[in-house]
């Protein structure tokens, strides 16, 4: 009887310690922070390159077993890059458990004031955990705009991630 009680065990420790590292990692957590971004806008015959600082604002929300986060972003900015206001919105996988880890976001942004584009984003980066509940974050952006003409916009990101944790399922 022993034997099989010790097999059962066994077997369900790894269901037990996947079970709590995901209550450990479920948070809601709040982003911002600074970026510099360049873009190029072609309307009609016109075409429009530049510069720009950016600023984002938002949050995520981890999902699923691993630290995997969906996330909401407002930007805004000065220069041509930084015209308007941008929503941004997608999923972004984060790979490694140590303090260091880095990650890939696919979504999409949505330029609203200076033009309506509407169209994908791909992003990557790298992100240091400072403590259980901030990490500091920077990363490289490309997304392309369908609307008002086509616009292509490239983009450095850096900023703090202030997490909190949320109760299991």
């Amino acid at each position: 009887m022993r034997p099989l009680l010790l097999v059962i065990l066994l077997l369900a420790v790894p269901t037990v310690a996947r079970a709590q590292s995901y209550e450990e990692h479920r948070a809601v957590s709040l982003l911002a922070g600074p970026g510099l971004g360049y873009t190029t806008t072609l309307s009609g015959d016109r075409a429009v390159t530049g510069p720009g600082v950016l600023f984002d604002v938002g949050g995520s929300l981890t999902v699923g077993y691993d630290q995997d986060e969906v996330f909401l972003l407002a930007r805004a900015g000065l220069g041509e890059a930084g015209k308007g206001g941008v929503l941004l919105g997608g999923f972004r996988s984060i790979f490694g458990r140590e303090e260091w880890q880095t990650f890939f976001d696919v979504g999409a942004a949505v330029r609203l004031f200076s033009g309506t584009w509407a169209g994908p984003r791909l992003g990557f980066g790298v992100r240091r955990t400072l403590s259980d509940q901030l990490s500091f974050y920077g990363g490289l952006g490309l997304s392309l705009g369908f609307g008002s003409g086509m616009r292509v916009d490239a983009e450095a990101f850096t900023g703090l991630q202030w997490s909190f944790p949320i109760g299991s399922r």
